[in-house]
């Protein structure tokens, strides 16, 4: 069955009573990250489950709703969870400027909602349109999600606890609660209506992911200035035993993440604006969770065309075809935002990786290189940027100490001026072959020499961090 823009979801659904994929209960050997002292259960490690359980990035992904949708509130979706029974969608949202609650007094301001944490899930069809709503007060900002089917109902896992912020910030929670989604329902933070549970006590910005197939749980938490992922089993964690199966420090910048079996997947990205043009920075990261190494880094390029295209949400779902990576943008500009929703079914075992070299734009009226193989280009390794050129003056005049060479795309500048060293021919060069080159902030490359090289100058193995 192939996966079309609205068969995807639908097929979700008809699945449901015979679930895909059965929960690995393998045991798996606890990481090597010092985090507990003492283990859980030991567990032995299998090299398949990362091969298997690894979405290829490069695959054509798939529009879920056959395009933008609207939510119950007008604020940008934050995450967005599956039930693995009925195939429904819950998706977390600030709740919009101004909305009245059946149990406030009056309108509440968009402000106050944020600083305070106040959330609306909405329930989504497989045709996009939304059936059910619940309000959630005083507890974070929606981030992590994650959905089980228990008792024939969704129950919700997200974070809860905010402590109220200064106006014009938002409030995160600081511990992990889990709900039973109930349509029209209104339930603060604090009440017995949400089960409370503190992994990691005093830490800030936690929010959950939930691996329902492989029977895991991992938390994202801050700690100081410090992000950190853990990942525990979930049957453990119910009991309140918070001793990590793995753990590793967090890096990038995230939008949202999400787990499935030994890999971690996370999103980043702005909104376009003047400073964040098309093609945007929208990127994945991968990482494997049992050595807390990033495996991929890819830049995503997925519907560029979009408005706004703010990288929001990403989970994994079961579908017909097996498990499927989903991913979305807030779009439209200005609002009310909408949602979009993409998928990708396929897998890779990793085999063969190779991040190509993508060319970069120069002026190429004033410069030109000695080969086809030596045209100005990048590629991104993790947060390693190598940058690979030999260009000469079309004019033949020599070059100038500090010449701009070329703009690097806003997706991979550098957020400080960074140096490297670089070639230059032997041609009418006295002393050091080597060129200073300095990237900065605003992306220029620039020379700088003083000796009037005649002839070309390169950088065939410079690189910088992104």
């Amino acid at each position: 069955m192939s996966l079309t823009r609205r068969t995807v979801l639908t097929a979700g659904t008809a699945a449901a009573a015979a679930p895909v994929l059965a929960a690995l209960r393998t045991a798996r050997e606890p990481g090597r990250i010092a985090l507990a002292a003492t283990p859980v259960a030991p567990q032995a490690a299998t090299a398949a489950m990362n091969a298997r359980n690894r979405f290829d990035l490069t695959a054509e992904p798939v529009d879920l709703f056959g395009g933008e949708i609207q939510l119950a509130q007008g604020k940008v979706h934050q995450q967005v969870a599956f039930d693995p029974v009925t195939g429904l969608a819950y998706v977390t949202q600030l709740i919009s400027d101004n909305r009245q609650l059946a149990d406030e007094p009056a309108r509440v301001s968009g402000t106050e909602r944020n600083r305070r944490g106040d959330l609306c899930v909405n329930e989504v069809a497989p045709d996009g349109t939304v059936g059910a709503v619940m309000y959630l007060r005083g507890v974070g900002h929606g981030g992590g999600l994650g959905v089980e089917h228990a008792d024939g109902r969704a129950w919700l896992w997200l974070e809860t606890d905010a402590d109220p912020v200064a106006a014009g910030s938002f409030a995160y929670g600081k511990r992990i609660g889990r709900v039973a989604f109930t349509p029209g329902a209104i339930v603060d933070a604090g009440s017995t209506g949400i089960e409370v549970f503190d992994p990691v006590p005093g830490s800030s910005h936690v929010t959950p992911a939930l691996d329902v197939e492989h029977g895991r749980i991992g938390v994202r938490h801050k700690s100081g200035l410090t992000d950190e992922y853990r990942v525990y089993d979930l049957e453990a964690f119910r009991r309140r035993s918070f001793i990590p199966l793995y753990g590793f420090p967090a890096m990038y910048r995230t939008q949202s993440w999400c787990l499935y079996g030994d890999l971690l997947y996370q999103n980043e990205g702005n909104p376009y604006s003047a400073a964040n043009p098309l093609p945007g920075n929208s990127w994945w990261n991968v990482y494997d969770i049992t050595t807390g190494h990033t495996i991929e880094r890819r830049f995503n390029t997925t519907a560029l065309g979009l408005s706004h295209r703010e990288t929001e949400a990403i989970t994994v779902r079961r579908t017909p075809d097996g498990p499927q990576l989903v991913f979305g943008f807030a779009t439209r500009e200005p609002g009310p935002r909408l949602m979009t929703l993409f998928g990708i079914t396929g897998t890779t075992d990793g085999t063969g990786d190779h991040v190509p070299w993508t060319n970069l734009e120069y002026l190429d009226k004033t410069y030109t290189p000695p080969g086809a193989t030596y045209i100005p280009q990048y590629r991104q390794l993790g947060n390693r940027v190598d940058l690979h050129l030999r260009l000469s003056r079309i004019d033949g005049t020599p070059w100038t100490s500090g010449e701009t060479v070329l703009t690097l795309p806003p997706h991979i500048r550098p957020n400080r001026t960074q140096g490297l060293i670089g070639q230059a021919t032997g041609t009418g060069v006295s002393g050091s072959l080597t060129v200073r080159w300095e990237v900065l902030s605003d992306g220029r490359l620039i020379l700088f020499d003083e000796r009037q090289i005649p002839g070309w100058v390169g950088l065939d193995g410079g690189y910088f961090t992104s």
